[in-house]
């Protein structure tokens, strides 16, 4: 039974690699991306205009929270299962009108706060940028639900294909906005509202939702069940959403808009290049959790989590010793050298970001038991924390407060996270993993900081030190048997496999 359970783990994993080798492409551009857009904005941006445009996009991050999550992760959770009963048109029909009865009320809503509250009391170029986001957002909305059908549908590809298409397609047409038809900021969010309605188009015939969507098949039983699901786990969005986001008001008002440029900066790198790695890993793996936790219930599911888990920390330990130790050369290579100041926030919001990637393994066994109101209330609690410490800190320390305030509530929610989530699903840390991989960190660490010290060559530091360090870094894991030989070879196969097609 045993060696059955372990065989079944070894599949589900080599599945999870070759499902994220999938998912690279689609994460690897618009991450390239992002972080180029870093520096081409900082660069046509003043510090003023950046904090504006942060602003704004915190907004959408606030509406997509309230029009997009509750259906997004109610897909995730049950399509496959309507899929297998072949009821798909039920499923759909009911997940259309959900979506646009949700995407068109938070759009008014959103738009009724802004004229008769914000209008008055925020720089007109503001309420012009918050207007646009909200016309944006609905179709940003029907595009991020109905494009999770494909991922959990366990069909990769076509989800990567038409992610790729959306992540890329927007910062790329807003810059093309902005340096050949004068655009400033607004043409960022123009580039919102186009290409998800393009895709919106492409992506309602490749579902053939024309066929599928019937009122008569809208079943109210099915959209209470995404709502009973979904909305609580809207709510820990929202949560995220105060954790992540929410500080740039806050800056926004104790201080300025230029420290909201700076802080965005700081915080956008950190964020980006670590969810990154962590994203390509879970785009592939939490489909993979459900169906096994479907078939094999919670045991095996446990040893799979913990499993990943391992994975997590080789992808993104490093990743964090780099931003924590050299913060400044990273802010250099990514952004223009006025927003160097907000280097002091990398390292805050870095060990914040790789703590919330770690609690998304923590917290699947609430996830799979459908236990969303206490996720959600978890989340609320780590997101007030971080508005209590921002209200204290942000005073007195500007935009620094602010990163310690997130990287301590990242902190509360993962340690209350592991107590509660023990009766239903226990994490079980691969507590060798841990140990391994902070000993292979600390050795990189104080490489990387000495030759740091020795080369102040940014471009140097970053493409050949850095490089050498992960070396370093692996070379150290196999020397502790951490990373055994066979995992090598395997991995060896699996990556030469996938090459040949």
């Amino acid at each position: 039974m045993l060696n059955t359970t372990q065989s079944n783990i070894t599949n589900q994993l080599k599945r999870t690699a070759r499902d994220s080798l999938i998912y690279l492409p689609a994460k690897v551009a618009p991450a390239i991306i992002g972080i180029l857009l870093i520096r081409v904005l900082t660069s046509l941006f003043t510090k003023e205009e950046y904090g504006y445009y942060q602003i704004a996009l915190s907004t959408f991050g606030l509406i997509r929270v309230a029009g997009v999550i509750w259906l997004s992760t109610s897909v995730t959770r049950f399509y496959l299962h309507f899929k297998n009963q072949n009821q798909e048109r039920q499923f759909f029909s009911t997940l259309f009108v959900s979506a646009l009865a949700g995407a068109l009320l938070v759009a008014i809503l959103s738009f009724l706060i802004n004229f008769f509250i914000f209008k008055s009391r925020i720089e007109p170029i503001l309420f012009s940028l918050v207007n646009l986001v909200i016309a944006a957002s609905v179709f940003n909305a029907f595009f991020e639900i109905f494009i999770v059908v494909f991922r959990a549908g366990l069909e990769a590809r076509k989800y990567s294909t038409f992610w790729l298409l959306f992540t890329a397609g927007k910062p790329l047409l807003g810059v093309g906005l902005i340096l050949f038809f004068g655009y400033r900021v607004s043409g960022i969010f123009w580039a919102f509202l186009i290409v998800p309605l393009l895709l919106d188009i492409i992506t309602f015939i490749r579902l053939d939702l024309i066929h599928l969507v019937r009122p008569s098949a809208v079943s109210v039983p099915l959209f209470k069940q995404f709502a009973k699901f979904g909305i609580p786990i809207s709510f820990s969005f929202f949560s995220f959403w105060l954790l992540s986001l929410s500080d740039r008001y806050l800056i926004e008002i104790y201080r300025n808009t230029a420290e909201v440029g700076l802080y965005s900066v700081g915080y956008t790198i950190s964020e980006k290049t670590l969810n990154f790695a962590y994203m390509v890993l879970m785009l592939a793996a939490y489909p993979i959790i459900v169906e096994n936790w479907e078939n094999h219930g919670n045991e095996q599911t446990q040893a799979l989590i913990t499993e990943l888990t391992r994975y997590f920390m080789f992808l993104c330990m490093p990743i964090l010793v780099v931003l924590v130790v050299i913060p400044e050369q990273i802010l250099l290579l990514f952004s223009d050298k006025k927003f160097i100041e907000g280097a002091g926030v990398l390292p805050f919001i870095a060990i914040g970001v790789f703590i919330s990637g770690l609690t998304q393994y923590v917290i699947k066994g609430w996830e799979l038991h459908q236990k969303s109101v206490k996720i959600a209330t978890l989340a609320l609690t780590a997101g007030l924390t971080d508005i209590l410490l921002n209200l204290i800190l942000i005073p007195r320390f500007g935009f620094i407060g602010a990163g310690i305030s997130a990287c301590c509530a990242y902190s509360v929610y993962f340690l209350a996270t592991v107590f509660f989530v023990r009766k239903e699903m226990a994490w079980h840390p691969p507590y060798r993993a841990i140990a391994t991989n902070l000993a292979a960190a600390i050795v990189f660490g104080l490489f990387l900081s000495g030759m740091a010290i020795v080369v102040q060559n940014v471009l140097i530091t970053a493409f050949m030190i850095v490089p050498f360090g992960v070396i370093l870094y692996f070379l150290i894991l196999i020397l502790l048997k951490e990373i055994t030989r066979d995992e090598i070879r395997k991995g060896w196969r699996l990556m030469t496999g996938l090459l040949k097609g």
